[in-house]
């Protein structure tokens, strides 16, 4: 098990680099910092707030799904967060380049992007033919926070499975 741990953390910092060094730029420099609030508490709790006040059904009823895709991913995550206790990259590895963005100190899984896949698998299920722009804007999130240095390609790849496994689980029942 340790080889693969080893493996990972391997990986984890040659990916990290190539999202953190090699696409850095000015145009990159003033997105990823905005699209990675699509995963906060603020703004998901904010959009399932509005869906679910909406007078159209269908809308109000993807909202309550969202709300709890996202109650079920956080506990997983949660969970996962207090028991590996992976500290963030940034207070790890020297080299990075770093935008703080009101975190606490561990790593694994990322909540932002738990919850921007909750969120825009939950609205794939939904509405199919908004697929492409709804992942395009959650894969977005992810990259952020291996951008801003905040998480390990690992961090996110597992937010990305606890969200879409809780959106799809929720949606089926």
């Amino acid at each position: 098990m340790s080889n693969f741990i080893k493996h990972v953390q391997s990986g984890d910092k040659i990916l990290l680099n190539f999202f953190n060094h090699k696409i850095k730029c000015k145009a990159l420099d003033v997105y990823m910092p905005c699209i990675t609030y699509l995963g906060s508490a603020v703004f998901s709790f904010l959009f399932c707030i509005i869906a679910i006040v909406s007078k159209k059904s269908f809308i109000h009823l993807l909202g309550l799904n969202c709300a709890a895709s996202l109650f079920f991913s956080n506990i997983a995550a949660q969970i996962l967060k207090r028991n590996v206790n992976r500290i963030r990259p940034y207070l790890a590895l020297d080299d990075l380049n770093i935008k703080l963005i009101g975190i606490d100190k561990y790593s694994f899984p990322s909540g932002h992007t738990t919850a921007v896949f909750s969120i825009a698998v939950m609205i794939s299920l939904t509405f199919p033919p908004i697929t492409l722009p709804c992942m395009l804007l959650a894969f977005s999130t992810g990259i952020s926070r291996m951008y801003l240095g905040v998480h390990y390609p690992s961090d996110v790849i597992v937010g990305m499975i606890l969200g879409t496994l809780s959106s799809i689980i929720i949606f089926v029942i």
